[in-house]
């Protein structure tokens, strides 16, 4: 591969941190992932800042927060404008975990990182792809990339990225090559030998049970809890692996043999019902299986999930009847539900907490994983059961905080309502200006006329009702000086009547057709009915029992609590990632040139590339970076960008070779552009673009004469692939040359170029058409009874013999045009 390519690491590198990688091919540079955890750090964004439009497209390989949660920040505080490219279940299930991560922050603290406005902006900008579709990036590059299954979460994504030259680059982070319940597995068959793999060791070198046993220790413990009348707390995400265990759940659920009906099954975020509505309409992105599910000989989507109750807050859960399971986010306990409802049901030695995943180390699910490999059967050690947590509440405003912030709520209020007034009379003296100077430039003032013109028909005099309609409209319909694009018309005065009785005589009583819309959960004074309340005129919205009649102040607290854990707390593994021995092995398979290992601990990352080593692949192709460094992947070491003048572009002549092929001869120097525009600045240059005639002085005499074409099939004249000095900071001049055509004096003579290889068959085709007698004969071609011949010797090259005629010189000339002579 003759391009450039080069990896800038921002994060996510010998660490389980968020994943953003910066490719460039070329000219081209290609986002690979934009994740954030909950720590929202902001300096690989302040990184990235001076790379941003230079960005050509975005990749996204899984909707999770760790993949794509600095999406809306990038769009809108960076000012990204690149298109992004994801699988449509990555794009909608995105947005979930976005929206759940929102929600969950502004619910205890103030969260001003992006709005909901934000995510919707940033999720505008994404381009949704289907598997194996290539997409070709917008632009002349070449490159373009395909997204292919990955396992893990419905619409993972392996990123395939291929330039003309056909040589692969490979972006595989986060996959499982095992069918689940849910999803199929990924496959590297596709893939031959890739000129670089990007992979991650993520959880590499820990152990993993078989999904059996996996799911039987799961009911198990579920069992275990709600059997003690213990509520059981599963941590889960938002819209990815929780499919997966909400499936297998509903499924034992529905087994009446299993005797699990009597518990309540409770998918719990903020988004769970449209999460469940997405995985019912995305079963094409799942396993075939899911296809074929039919109950009681009717078509049953598997994702109606009939034994879930979905809730959006604790008011919904607090209606469900314990014991209950509750599936609930976030994953990392940061914030969310689980991190609240962890701190409701620790106290209680009958719950139970389920972890089933391994967050980044400084988040409290790590730590209570930690805590449970270290438990006796889910019960923690006596000196492991009090923790020091970071609680953070939005509680309502008292006291003088509750009056302060009426007596402020009250200065905006008249303070608007003055603004309001003030752009009213504002407006209303406009107009008034208007309509004078309309009156001004009109014709003369129609007299008022008699008394009796005002009378009604009935010959009643009604002074009230007197109104010159016609004349001020004619006299507003006179050209002014000032044009306007208001049009008015006349309108005689209507005076609306309200009508207390119906057609029929009946008396119309508002209080009739009240619409009562909301029923208290609380009972009334029967016990048996619950209370009635009527909807009033101004209300539109459906009552729901969590919509407060004004809106609250609140104010955002955090303090520091030392808590007790009674309950039990262990960890089964759900992430859904390929086992570190058939990572290594189908890694190794792919027999890549190059290899660059992100994403994953320094213990992880060791472990990978030490298998890599003892399976023969150079220590040199091989880079395990860190945060902040640039790997350079190109396959020459010396690969220069060089950019052509428009003076050396005015001066070719391309040849056709073939169709859309064509060929130049080029004879010039290489220059530092950056020198070039000094030298132009300073007025000091020689150089004469017009007419060829250049400065010989200086670096110019040791420069060589190159040839090359659009195509690239053809270079160096004179010279090797690396005719010139390697330069002694190579970083600051690619990029920076230029190629300026020679001086006439300076160009070199040389031989003239054949460049194609004519079929001798379609040749004497051409001849017979153009009238002439042609023929084979021992395998030289026979013209006009031997008059000249054309034969083909063992080195390839054409050999013509004939007579010194007119025919000899025409078919000469017609053989040469078969041919691009440079």
């Amino acid at each position: 591969m003759t391009s450039i390519i080069k990896l800038k690491v921002f994060s996510g590198a010998k660490d389980e941190g968020p994943l953003c990688y910066l490719l460039q091919v070329d000219s081209d540079y290609i986002l690979l992932d934009c994740g954030w955890d909950e720590r929202f750090e902001l300096k690989y964004f302040e990184e990235l800042k001076p790379f941003i439009p230079k960005i050509s497209a975005v990749l996204i390989s899984h909707p999770d927060p760790l993949h794509l949660g600095g999406l809306p920040y990038l769009v809108a505080k960076c000012g990204l404008t690149a298109p992004v490219y994801a699988t449509v279940p990555v794009y909608k299930m995105g947005q979930m975990f976005i929206y759940d991560l929102v929600y969950s922050h502004l619910d205890v603290e103030e969260f001003d990182h992006y709005t909901l406005d934000d995510v919707d902006m940033a999720f505008e900008k994404v381009e949704q792809v289907k598997y194996n579709q290539t997409v070709v990036l917008k632009g002349d590059s070449g490159v373009h990339f395909t997204a292919i299954p990955a396992g893990h979460m419905i619409g993972g994504s392996i990123w395939r990225i291929c330039r003309v030259t056909g040589e692969d680059i490979i972006y595989c982070v986060d996959f499982n090559h095992k069918k689940e319940r849910h999803l199929s597995g990924c496959s590297f068959d596709n893939f031959n030998r890739p000129h670089l793999l990007i992979t991650g060791a993520h959880h590499i070198s820990l152990p993993q049970m078989k999904r059996k046993d996996r799911d039987e220790l799961l009911v198990t413990k579920i069992l275990r809890t709600v059997r003690q009348k213990g509520d059981c707390m599963v941590v889960i995400d938002t819209a990815g692996r929780v499919l997966e265990i909400a499936y297998l759940l509903d499924q034992l659920w529905s087994n009446a043999d299993a005797g699990l009906s009597t518990y309540n099954l409770v998918m719990m975020s903020h988004v769970a019902s449209s999460v469940v509505q997405f995985a019912k309409s995305q079963l094409e992105w799942m396993h075939e299986s899911l296809f074929k599910y039919d109950s009681n000989s009717t078509r049953y989507n598997p994702f109606t999930l009939k034994n879930v109750t979905l809730c959006h807050s604790h008011q919904e859960l607090l209606r469900v009847r314990s014991p209950k399971v509750v599936l609930c986010s976030s994953q990392d306990m940061e914030a969310g539900f689980s991190r609240e409802l962890f701190l409701d049901w620790c106290s209680d030695s009958r719950n139970g907490v389920i972890l089933t995943a391994r967050p980044s180390s400084f988040t409290l699910a790590a730590k209570l994983v930690n805590l449970a490999e270290r438990a006796n059967d889910g019960i923690l050690r006596p000196e492991d059961r009090l923790i020091s947590l970071l609680v953070k509440k939005r509680v309502p405003l008292e006291g003088e905080e509750l009056l302060e912030y009426k007596r402020r709520k009250a200065e905006r209020d008249a303070e608007e309502t003055r603004m309001r007034m003030e752009r009213a009379r504002r407006q209303a003296q406009a107009n008034e200006s208007d309509d004078s100077d309309d009156d001004d430039m009109a014709a003369p003032i129609v007299p008022r006329h008699s008394e009796k013109d005002f009378r009604s028909f009935d010959g009643i005099e009604n002074d009230s009702h007197c109104f010159d309609i016609m004349a001020k409209w004619d006299n507003q319909q006179k050209a002014s000086f000032f044009k306007t694009t208001k049009k008015s018309f006349p309108m005689y005065p209507y005076i609306e009547e309200k009508i207390k009785w119906d057609d029929y005589g009946e008396v119309i009583k508002p209080e009739d057709y009240t619409v009562i819309s909301k029923i208290d959960l609380r009972k009334g004074q029967n016990k048996d009915e619950p209370v009635v309340v009527q909807k009033r005129e101004d209300e539109e919205e459906v009552y729901n029992p969590n919509d407060h009649v004004e809106e609250m102040p609140t104010k955002c607290v955090e303090f520091k609590n030392r808590i007790e854990v009674c309950c039990r707390v262990e960890f089964i593994d759900y992430e859904g990632i390929s086992d570190g021995e058939s990572t290594k092995k189908m890694l190794a398979g792919l027999t890549p040139r190059q290899i660059i290992i992100v994403h994953g601990s320094r213990d992880d990352t060791r472990d990978l590339y030490a298998y890599f080593s003892d399976n023969g692949i150079k220590s040199d192709m091989m880079k395990t970076p860190v945060a902040g460094d640039l790997i350079d992947a190109s396959v020459e070491s010396f690969i220069f960008q060089v950019s052509l003048s428009d003076a050396l572009l005015a001066e070719l002549q391309f040849k056709q070779v073939s169709e859309g092929n064509s060929l130049a001869w080029l004879d010039a120097k290489v220059t530092e552009k950056e020198n070039l525009d000094n030298m132009l600045i300073s007025g000091t240059s020689n150089l004469m673009i017009g007419n060829g005639n250049h400065d010989t002085s200086g670096s110019d005499q040791n420069e060589e004469p190159m040839e090359t074409d659009e195509n690239g099939l053809q270079e160096n004249g004179n010279s090797d692939r690396n005719g010139f000095k390697k330069p002694k900071e190579p970083e600051k001049i690619r990029g920076t040359l230029i190629l300026d055509p020679l001086q006439r004096s300076r160009i070199p003579v040389h031989q003239a170029i054949f460049v194609n290889d004519p079929k001798m068959s379609d040749f004497k085709n051409l001849l017979v058409e153009r009238g002439y007698k042609a023929e084979f004969l021992s395998g030289t071609l026979i013209i006009n009874g031997g008059k000249c011949s054309i034969r083909r010797s063992e080195t390839g090259s054409f050999q013509m013999e004939g007579a010194f005629t007119k025919d000899y010189y025409k078919v000469r000339k017609l053989f040469y045009d078969q041919f691009a002579v440079l």
